[in-house]
């Protein structure tokens, strides 16, 4: 049976019974219900530090009724991802393990029980979103033990519907402004935004959570806004940008973002979906992602959750591919990302790059990210130069970073298919509507921003 014991802010286990921790699953002829009653029992009773309401139990049987014949396939990829979702909902001195066949026990180190409930709720809606499409909060309970007057446990059922109401209801009356929980616990502000995961509060800094955003890309040929790229927030690029590009923790906060970015995208994509919105959507992944065998075997098992119908719309873009990658490794990890989408495609953050090798190996079409801080003339050679290699070798060249009606003409004019940047739309939180637009709608916009971005506007 799977446990996670995560250690505590000094490094040291919270403490605890490893006996009451680790019992054996419930045995069949027990209904779940009184075996965990039974379990929070022990757990309550051998441990100094737990106490009533920490307790909570969440289970996957409304999603594996729902999958029907095809949970006898998918059923450990299921177990797998929501293992990684809890270590990424938890805080560090949290404690949960897998509880029979299809249910988790959670013990909350600090967490109210309400906090406690909302959090171990939100999990499970999450699940719900990325494995069957939906999610019906009046459906997802968690269950959380108590004690009763005579001293024994008891059951708590709540519904994710009523917490939620709850939640809002306490914040509509709470002080303005308050400071943000130091318990890892979610508010109700973001208990209500369509995240598959969120990074614990106490864990990393509000400045360093990762977050992502959705930017628009022009079709030049077709004049359309139908695409949103996926983008992290400058905060989190200058927190990224900060770390020393050979520390280990730098490639895990990277995979941190990349499975973020991943689960906002398709999330997002998935609510839309059902409400008759369709647009392309491109995901980065980085190279490291790929490269590690642990971290790739994540990765795919996460990107196996995609719901199909969303695969025709989505592409995977790789960065920080390095220079002279060998061709046999590029086309092993297209391969790999090919049933989940429709096409692969490389950024780049300067102009050296194999094209020949990216072509070979599969990829679609490759991008140029232009950095703004450079002058004007040497970002305009650059375009000029990049933008025809790719089409020589029968891919398209896209443009990230266009700020100004000068970059937008000379990308247009060295042959890009797609261009992105202020002066194309400034990010968002959400995609919108696709748009038909001229270059001169365009600019028109872009003016219109930065008039309404002044102190007067």
């Amino acid at each position: 049976m799977f446990m996670h014991h995560p250690s505590g802010p000094d490094g040291t286990i919270p403490e605890q019974d490893d006996d009451a921790i680790s019992s054996p699953p419930p045995i069949p002829a027990q209904s779940i219900d009184e075996s965990f009653k039974e379990r929070a029992r022990q757990i309550l009773t051998h441990s100094q530090t737990v106490t009533a309401g920490s307790v909570h139990l969440i289970g996957l049987d409304e999603i594996r009724q729902e999958l029907g014949d095809r949970w006898g396939s998918v059923n450990e990829r299921v177990h797998v991802y929501t293992e990684r979702m809890l270590k990424r909902a938890l805080s560090p001195r949290d404690v949960w393990f897998r509880y029979g066949e299809n249910h988790y026990i959670i013990v909350f180190a600090q967490a109210d029980r309400k906090s406690a409930q909302l959090t171990c709720s939100k999990v499970m809606e999450s699940l719900h979103q990325a494995l069957l499409g939906h999610a019906d909060t009046r459906r997802i309970t968690v269950k959380t033990a108590v004690v009763d007057i005579g001293g024994g446990v008891a059951l708590d059922t709540a519904r994710l519907a009523d917490l939620l109401k709850d939640a809002a209801h306490g914040l509509e009356s709470a002080v303005p402004d308050p400071p943000p929980p130091a318990d890892g616990t979610i508010s109700a502000a973001e208990a209500q935004r369509p995240h598959w995961t969120e990074m614990p509060a106490d864990t990393i800094t509000q400045q360093l959570r990762p977050k992502v955003l959705f930017r628009p890309v022009f079709d030049v040929k077709h004049k359309v806004v139908s695409t949103y790229c996926c983008r992290t927030d400058a905060d989190t690029a200058r927190y990224l940008n900060l770390m020393d590009s050979f520390d280990p923790e730098r490639e895990e906060a990277v995979f941190d973002l990349d499975m973020e970015t991943l689960s906002l995208a398709v999330s997002t994509y998935n609510e839309l979906y059902a409400n008759k919105f369709r647009y392309a959507q491109t995901i980065p992944v980085h190279f490291g992602t790929l490269a590690s065998s642990r971290r790739r075997r994540e990765y795919i098992q996460a990107c196996r959750m995609i719901p199909r119908v969303l695969m025709p719309f989505l592409a995977f873009e790789l960065d920080g591919l390095p220079a002279g990658v060998p061709y046999g490794r590029l086309a092993e990890i297209v391969a790999m990302l090919r049933p989940f989408a429709r096409a692969a495609m490389v950024i780049l953050h300067d102009d050296a790059g194999d094209l020949s090798v990216y072509a070979t190996a599969g990829v679609k079409g490759v991008g140029l990210r232009l950095d703004g801080r450079e002058d004007e003339p040497h970002i305009l050679e650059r375009v000029q130069t990049f933008c025809p290699g790719p089409r020589k070798f029968g891919m398209f060249a896209y443009v990230d970073g266009v700020r100004n009606p000068v970059e937008l003409e000379a990308a247009e004019a060295a042959g890009a298919a797609y261009l992105s940047g202020p002066i194309i739309g400034e990010d968002s939180e959400v995609p919108e509507h696709m748009k038909r637009c001229t270059e001169r709608q365009l600019l028109q916009r872009s003016r219109r921003r930065r008039h309404h971005d002044t102190p007067w506007g």
